[in-house]
C-alpha cells in the first residue's frame, strides 16, 4: 500500500469516529467526548507521521481550528476525570458546576458555523488538499513509498526520540513528562499493524505494551495534578464569587443605611420645628 492511501485511511477512521459521536457528545455523554478526544489526538498523531508528505498552508489552517476545538474538549474532559476521582468529597459539587460551564461552551462551539468549516474543510484537505497535488518529483515520491519502507524507518525514530526523551522522569517538571506520555508513538505503532511483515511488527507489539502500561501510570499521576489544579481553579471562582456578594451586601447595607438616616432626620427637623 501507498503512503497516500495509508494516510487517508487512518484520517477517514478518524473523521468518521467524530462525526459519529458528535451528537452525544452534545447531549453531554462523556464517554463520546472522551471516544471524540481519542480520535483527534489520532488524527494529529497520524499527520504528525506523514508530516514530510503532507504538510501544507491548508494544514497550518485546519491545526490552529483544531487547537480551538481540542481546548474546549480537553476543558469538559478534564472536569468529568476530576469528578470521578471525587466522589463523594466536599469539592465535588464545585467540580460540576464548573463541568457545567465548561460543557455549554463546548456545546456552542460544536453548533457553531466555525465547527463544521473546520469539519468540512478536513474531509476536503484529506481528499484533495494541497499536498495531493504537489508535482515536484520529491512530494510524488514521498506519495508513493510503500507503508512498510516508510513506517519501519519513521517508527525507529520516533522510538529513539521518545528514549531520549524518557532518561531522568522521576526528576521532570509536569510539561517535560507530559511529553513522555505523549501518545503518538503508540498510535503510530498502531497505524503500522498489516502494514508492516508480521515477524518485523512482532518487537513493535511489545513496545506498544509497554507504552501502554508507562502512560496509564503517567495518565494517573497528571489526572490526580489535573483535578488539584481544577479544585483550586474552582475555589478561586467561588472565592471570587463569595467576594462579589459580600461587596455587594455591604453597598447595599451602606445604601440602607443613609435611606434610613435620611428619613429619620427629616422626621426630627420636623419636630424641632
Amino acid at each position: 500500500m501507498r503512503c497516500e492511501t495509508a494516510f487517508r485511511l487512518i484520517l477517514s477512521e478518524c473523521l468518521e469516529e467524530v462525526a459519529t459521536n458528535h451528537e452525544a457528545v452534545s447531549n453531554g455523554d462523556p464517554a463520546a467526548l472522551h471516544q471524540t478526544r481519542i480520535a483527534l489526538t489520532r488524527l494529529k498523531a497520524a499527520v504528525a507521521f506523514y508530516g514530510p508528505m503532507v504538510a501544507d498552508t491548508e494544514w497550518k489552517r485546519l491545526k490552529s481550528e483544531l487547537k480551538w476545538l481540542s481546548a474546549h474538549l480537553g476543558a469538559t474532559r478534564d472536569l468529568d476525570v476530576a469528578i470521578d476521582n471525587s466522589k463523594g468529597l466536599p469539592e465535588e459539587l464545585m467540580l460540576r458546576t464548573a463541568r457545567a460551564d465548561a460543557f455549554e461552551a463546548l456545546k456552542e462551539a460544536l453548533q457553531s458555523d466555525r465547527y463544521w468549516q473546520w469539519f468540512d474543510g478536513m474531509w476536503d484537505w484529506v481528499g484533495s488538499g494541497p499536498w495531493t497535488t504537489r508535482q515536484d518529483r520529491r512530494a510524488a515520491q514521498r506519495r508513493a513509498v510503500p507503508v512498510s519502507v516508510f513506517h519501519a524507518r519513521r517508527l525507529a525514530r520516533w522510538h529513539g526520540k521518545l528514549c531520549q526523551k524518557s532518561r531522568g522522569l522521576q526528576g521532570m517538571g509536569k510539561n517535560k513528562r507530559h511529553r513522555v506520555a505523549s501518545k503518538r508513538l503508540r498510535y503510530a505503532i498502531e497505524f503500522s499493524e498489516g502494514g508492516l511483515p508480521p515477524d518485523e511488527y512482532a518487537s513493535w507489539r511489545t513496545v506498544l505494551k509497554h507504552l501502554r502500561k508507562g502512560q496509564q501510570l503517567l495518565g494517573e499521576l497528571n489526572d490526580d495534578e489535573v483535578r488539584r489544579e481544577l479544585f483550586e481553579s474552582a475555589d478561586a471562582l467561588a472565592q471570587r464569587a463569595r467576594q462579589r456578594k459580600a461587596k455587594h451586601q455591604r453597598m447595599h447595607a451602606r445604601k440602607r443605611k443613609g435611606r434610613l438616616l435620611r428619613r429619620a432626620a427629616a422626621i426630627y427637623r420636623k419636630i424641632s420645628d
